[in-house]
């Protein structure tokens, strides 16, 4: 009894593996194909309506007028002002931005070279920049003892080096966690107050 049970168990998952590999794959499905594809496989098929026909064309926006001369979410109900060409700010201080994040490491000067490292904070390598480099998208014009001058356009931006030997100022203590004081036991804790 105990050898026919495994048998019957097998040949019962034999026999359900079979009519599973019977209907695999599934017929390809015959949705979206127009009468010529049809007709390559020998079956003919109704061609339905086309669902974009069905769909109307939006409301022309001149029946929206009353929504663009009045806004709903401005709080005075009238349009945004058109931008002035004056008001529009600058774009040096955004690229500025890139370069505040830069910090240069340190300068290399002797008779025969000059180069300075820059330190990128995304990137894992110092980058070695020499007079006349590009450098994200700034010339380096020239290398001092303690800073790289570049140049864009008539634009110049300077890193500076970071001099080490003084000390940083001093950040505020990190504040102490407070903690709850414990209970003797069998002192109950007392209610809160609202």
């Amino acid at each position: 009894m105990t050898r026919i049970l495994p048998a019957f168990t097998v040949l019962l998952l034999l026999g359900f593996l079979v009519l599973l590999w019977k209907d695999w794959p599934p017929p390809p499905s015959q949705a979206g194909l127009g009468n010529e594809s049809a007709g390559a496989t020998g079956t003919q098929i109704e061609s339905a309506p086309d669902p974009l026909a069905r769909l109307k064309p939006p409301p022309e926006r001149e029946t929206f007028a009353s929504v663009i001369e009045r806004p709903i979410f401005r709080p005075d109900r009238k349009p945004e002002p058109e931008p002035d060409a004056e008001q529009t700010a600058p774009a040096t201080p955004e690229s500025n931005a890139q370069l505040d994040t830069m910090d240069l490491t340190g300068v290399l000067i002797t008779p025969s070279i000059i180069s300075a490292w820059v330190k990128d904070p995304a990137q894992p390598k110092l980058r070695r920049v020499r007079i006349g480099d590009d450098f994200e998208g700034w010339s380096v014009r020239e290398i001092l003892e303690d800073r790289v001058l570049l140049e864009r356009q008539g634009e110049e931006y300077a890193l500076i080096l970071r001099d080490y030997s003084k000390e940083s100022p001093a950040a505020a203590p990190a504040p102490v966690p407070r903690r709850t004081p414990r209970l003797p036991k069998g002192v109950p804790p007392a209610p809160p107050t609202p």
